[in-house]
């Protein structure tokens, strides 16, 4: 089974930890959370996304179903924890939402809200009490057309989302679309073609993956089929200015078909961009084998990347991938009974500096898996595992959590990091300009989830001052460094 990987972008600083891979027992009760939705008949619970909040404690959506019962049904269920894996009871006085539609993915806003995909269908926009904010899009939602599934979606820094949406009809042909919507939820019907660049002309192509380079261009990842009977496929991307106008001088027409190797077909993959505008992707190729691929912004495959692709010697399925310090830890499973967490350095080549040997092994638990996600908070991962649960049929699944030490030399995660005495950012809120102390002249400004935006930073003695008169309202995020080395992350709000 390939299953979604999952992409955390930045930010690191130097803590000291456990060896990696250690079991954090003080995680739930004595190192677990096990969850269950305890209402009768009993309903058992499959974790999809997962998301870590600011303040270290966490999100999980996913669905819920009576089972055992000849009323079957699912509904979907938005649950809470704390940093350290206890259900957050005063979240909706249960510490979840029940009867609401299948959560599929949930990541942040700009704004410091929510957006989850509801039913596959549906992008919805939440707080963090997890009520849906009503003047966003349509009672904040918006709902894709013509049976699209919702695969991948990206904020801009002005608010606009580009969503990644794809159907399949009933001969299991597969078609994809483009759409972009405004801050507001909008549809923005100056993008392609009334809002939309339909590419169902090329079928059994998958565009499942949206990026924005540092630039603010579009790149939007995909694969093609390339037999009838086997899950071969090519690589595909595609590039656009803001308005979905596809670069001529990108590929051909806009598209870069990359045909070196083979990957899966129908599996989900991971992208991102690095700092020198390339885009990596992180996926299965063939014979199971992790497979990782940079394109450059010429759309052409680095040769000090080992010539664009690297299949790694070890055979993983793999599940998701961080992005941290211009290194790739790849978590996947390893084999039945284990999992492994792998350092790939920016070159492509496996870091055997990296716990001696490159990776870390974590035993799974036992029994009958049908999911599992990951997920970083601070220099640990957290790992869920949806795990059968009772005897009468497969419907009856619970999650269990465990958390492990990650990397004894530095972390990154979406959080803030912990309190350093010497920074300071002020003031914060701030409307026309803020001011940082404790920085080096390094530092960067950057959306929520992690695209770089240029602003003018001067320094005025022992302070950085930053204009932040151009930026829309929202949460924004300064990457720095200090001057003994650590990377660290602060949030401020633009009023």
């Amino acid at each position: 089974m390939k299953n979604l990987f999952l992409l955390s972008l930045f930010t690191s600083v130097f803590l000291n930890s456990q060896t990696p891979g250690t079991q954090d027992m003080s995680f739930g009760t004595n190192g677990s959370t096990e969850f269950v939705l305890s209402q009768s008949p009993f309903k058992g619970f499959q974790g999809y996304g997962i998301n870590v909040l600011p303040n270290g404690s966490f999100f999980v959506g996913g669905v819920s179903n009576w089972g055992c019962s000849a009323d079957q049904y699912y509904t979907g269920v938005l649950t809470k924890f704390s940093q350290n894996g206890i259900l957050d009871t005063s979240f909706n006085q249960t510490g979840y939402i029940d009867n609401i539609g299948i959560v599929q993915k949930i990541n942040p806003s700009n704004d410091g809200n929510y957006f989850s995909v509801s039913q596959y269908s549906t992008l919805v926009k939440i707080d963090i009490n997890g009520n849906r904010i009503n003047s966003w899009g349509n009672n904040g939602a918006i709902l894709m057309p013509d049976s699209y599934d919702i695969r991948d979606w990206k904020q801009a820094a002005n608010g606009d989302i580009i969503v990644a949406a794809v159907k399949r009809d009933y001969a299991n042909k597969y078609y994809s679309a483009i759409l972009k919507y405004d801050q507001n939820g909008i549809l923005q019907t100056s993008f392609g073609t009334n809002g939309m660049i339909d590419l169902s002309a090329n079928v059994n192509w998958l565009f499942t993956n949206v990026n924005i380079d540092n630039n603010g261009n579009f790149l939007f990842t995909g694969k093609k089929r390339t037999s009838p009977v086997y899950d071969d496929a090519q690589i595909v991307v595609l590039k656009t200015d803001t308005n979905g106008v596809p670069f001529a001088n990108f590929g051909t027409n806009g598209i870069y078909t990359i045909t070196n190797f083979s990957s899966y077909y129908n599996n989900n993959s991971f992208t991102f961009i690095t700092p020198d505008n390339g885009l990596v992707i992180s996926t299965a190729g063939s014979s199971n084998r992790y497979l990782i691929v940079k394109v450059s912004p010429d759309a052409t495959l680095p040769a000090s990347f080992n010539s664009g692709f690297k299949y790694t010697s070890s055979v993983i399925d793999p599940i998701n991938t961080f992005y941290i310090n211009d290194s790739f830890y790849v978590f996947g499973q390893f084999n039945g009974s284990s999992f492994v967490i792998g350092k790939i350095n920016s070159n492509g080549n496996v870091d055997t500096t990296y716990n001696t040997n490159g990776y870390i092994n974590i035993t799974r638990l036992p029994g009958n898996h049908n999911a599992t996600r990951a997920i970083l908070q601070d220099n640990k991962i957290i790992i869920a595992e949806t795990m059968d649960n009772f005897y009468c049929a497969q419907a009856n699944w619970k999650l269990v959590m465990r958390r492990f030490s990650f990397d004894a030399s530095s972390t990154l995660s979406t959080n803030e990091n912990p309190v350093i005495k010497d920074i300071k950012i002020y003031p914060n809120p701030a409307d026309k300009e803020i001011f940082a102390e404790g920085f080096t002249k390094e530092i960067q400004i950057a959306t929520i989830d992690g695209r770089k935006i240029d602003t003018e930073i001067s320094s005025n003695e022992d302070k950085l001052s930053i204009d932040i008169r151009h930026l829309t309202k929202g949460t924004y995020l300064i990457k720095g460094k200090t001057p003994d080395g650590k990377f660290i992350s602060r949030k401020f709000i633009k009023k």
